[in-house]
Parts: structure tokens; sequence; C-alpha cells
């Protein structure tokens, strides 16, 4: 099983490279190149192109978290941040922290670790409204731990056609070893649109929508055509970067079947950091990183030496309830294939999906389900 919030460890990265940016208004003759040698290998990272630009990128995608008082999903978006008593924060990165992250600073002393991961841990609980209990465990705070960012991320949508209580019925599901387990199918919503491609089938279903709301909500389910497909398909989709952002060109279709079994779990990963520099992005990685200095006062090389997600979903009748925090800590490809796709819709078989905002295609979360019966952490 596995489960990622990309758009919330994407912010993450930007409140970290607002530490360089911040410098923009900042400068002095000494460091004017190394500035412009960093920021330009981050611009062309993030696609941006100035400071104003990551700032307006951020609050995009903060503004996507944002729930709608007319209804639609229950969406929260928080940031945190806790810096060793060691040091304050520059004033340009405080101007960005106040304004733009929208929180404040809070001094600890790192050596007292368990302190440190119980209100960092505590934090995220009520930001994903208990949801995500732990996070971080005193091993993640390193002796030079200088700054810790938080990000989390709360989302809870119900179906714009419910799935009906009354049909969920218990179905084959068969894993990616051949093995089979009993599990909870839902059917009965009739609200979605369907696509037919050259190795899977996607069908996307639609949340609630608040009134007077331009952003709406989906999830989209990607079932492989073999059984023991989602190996291949996972391979396809790490193959096309835009893959979750294009247009599928669905459409509606009276299917003869359609099951989706029901599931809950979380998921922890420490990848972040592999992730981001399989990426290309290696520069506040660095142990020798001067280029994040315009986050702290006194400060010497200062890095990312760790990156933790951990996310939790439940989909059932009603809909969708969805969580992640983020934490790091400093030392169109989708054409259809076949215009008379299959009839049915049965995800029997290890799939993936995601759950995005369809104006601007943001990707709220991905995941993979192998096995539905598995609910607990990181199983």
């Amino acid at each position: 099983m596995m489960l990622l919030s990309p758009i919330y460890l994407s912010m993450s990265i930007q409140m970290l490279m607002g530490g360089i940016f911040a410098a923009q208004r900042f400068l002095t003759t000494i460091n004017l190149s190394q500035f412009y040698r960093s920021s330009t290998r981050l611009c062309l990272f993030l696609k941006v192109e100035n400071i104003d630009d990551l700032n307006t990128n951020f609050l995009d995608m903060a503004a996507i978290a944002t729930t709608n008082s007319d209804g639609g999903p229950d969406l929260c978006f928080l940031s945190a941040l806790w810096i060793d008593e060691k040091f304050r924060l520059k004033k340009s990165y405080q101007e960005l922290v106040k304004n733009v992250y929208k929180t404040t600073a809070k001094n600890v002393d790192f050596k007292r670790k368990e302190e440190v991961v119980e209100e960092a841990n505590s934090w995220a609980k009520s930001a994903t409204k208990g949801l995500i209990e732990q996070v971080l465990k005193p091993e993640h705070i390193n002796e030079d731990a200088t700054l810790l960012l938080g990000n989390a991320l709360y989302f809870k949508g119900t179906w714009k056609d419910n799935f009906i209580q009354s049909l969920t019925q218990d179905k084959d599901f068969y894993l990616l070893n051949g093995d089979k387990v009993l599990v909870p199918f839902m059917t009965g919503c009739d609200n979605y649109t369907y696509g037919s491609f050259e190795s899977y089938q996607a069908v996307k279903i639609p949340y609630e929508k608040g009134k007077n709301d331009k952003k709406m909500f989906s999830i989209c389910f990607f079932l492989p055509n073999a059984k023991d497909g989602l190996p291949s398909l996972l391979k396809k989709v790490n193959s096309v970067p835009n893959f979750f952002t294009q247009d599928f060109h669905l459409w509606n279709e009276n299917l003869a079947a359609f099951y989706i079994p029901k599931f809950k779990f979380s998921f922890t990963t420490e990848e972040g950091l592999n992730t981001m520099q399989e990426m290309g992005m290696t520069l506040p990685f660095d142990e020798t990183c001067m280029d994040l200095t315009e986050i702290v006062e006194n400060g010497g090389p200062l890095y990312v030496s760790m990156i933790i997600q951990k996310a939790f979903v439940e989909i059932d009748e009603k809909g969708t309830e969805a969580a992640a925090v983020t934490f790091a800590e400093d030392d169109d490809m989708g054409c259809c294939l076949s215009e008379s796709p299959p009839k049915r819709f049965v995800a029997d078989h290890p799939f993936l999906f995601m759950i995005r905002e369809e104006t601007t295609r943001s990707v709220l979360f991905t995941g993979t389900v192998v096995n539905p019966m598995l609910s607990g952490s990181d199983e």
C-alpha cells in the first residue's frame, strides 16, 4: 500500500526555498553571484522566475485547501515551524513565514528530542482532526537539527452521488501473489465518467461541490487490465511526468457492473529526500550547502537532512476522508485508444488512485491499493 500527497510535499520544499529567495531583497555585493547561481537552479526546478512567483504559487496551492462555507469538501491546510533556541529567523524569512505561510516560528531545544517530537505530533494530530497521531520519532531529530517545518492537509469529501450502502457486498479481491481475500465492495453510484486505455481502465467520480465554488474535486481510479498489472502501470506513470495532471478524455458510460472496494489505511515514507534528489533537486540536501542561510541568523551550512510524510485515506459509501503531514528537517497523453471500452469496471485487483482539484488539476493525493484489508500504518 502506498499513499502520498504530492502538492504538500511540494509546498514543504517551497517553504524551504523561501530561505534562498528571501535573500533577493537583502543582497550585498559579496553574496550577489552566489545568490544568482543558487536561485537560477531552483527557479528551473520549481518553474518560477522569482520570489513573487514562488509566493504566488504557494498561495494558489493553499487556496485550493480552503473550505467553502456553502458546502463542498471540508479542507484544511496548516503550516508550522520550529527553530532551535540558539537561533532566530532572519527578517527576510520572518516576513515570508508571517505573510505567506501564515504561521509563526516557535523556539525549542532540539536536544530535548522527546519534547519536540511530542509537540510536533500533537500539532499534526490537531491539524488532521485526529487522523494522524504520530509522524515523528525521537530518532528523526539529529544532534545538529536547527529547523523543523511542518505542513498538514485534511480533506473530507462526500460523493456527488453516493454509493448505495445496502448494495455493498463481499467479493473476492485478487492479490499480486495470486492469493485472494474477501472484501466489501461498493456499488450503486451512477455519477461517474469512464475511459479505456491500452493497458488500463479509468473511472472518475466527482465529490459534492460547494455553492458558488469554482473548485471541483474528484477521485480517479486506474485499474490495470491484468490482475497483476499494477507494477507495469506504475512504470508507465513514472515514465510520463504529466500523467496525473493530463486530461484523460473520459466519457459517460452505462457500465453493466461497477464495483469499488472499501478501504482505509495510512502510509509513512521517509523517501521524500531521495525522491527530490532523483528529480534533480540536490541543492538543499548537500551538507556543505550555504544557500539556506537566509533562514536563520548566525547560520553556517544549513541543509535538509530528512523529509517525512505520513498520509491517511478512507473510502466508503459516503465519500472520502484523507489527511497528510509532511515534515522537513534542516541539518495530453491520455487520449483513449478504444471507442468500444469494456462494459464493466470491477476493481477486484491492485489499482492506483488519485484525488485532484479539476480546474487547476492540482493533485492532492495519489495512492495504490494492493490489499483493501490492510488498514494498519505502513502495511
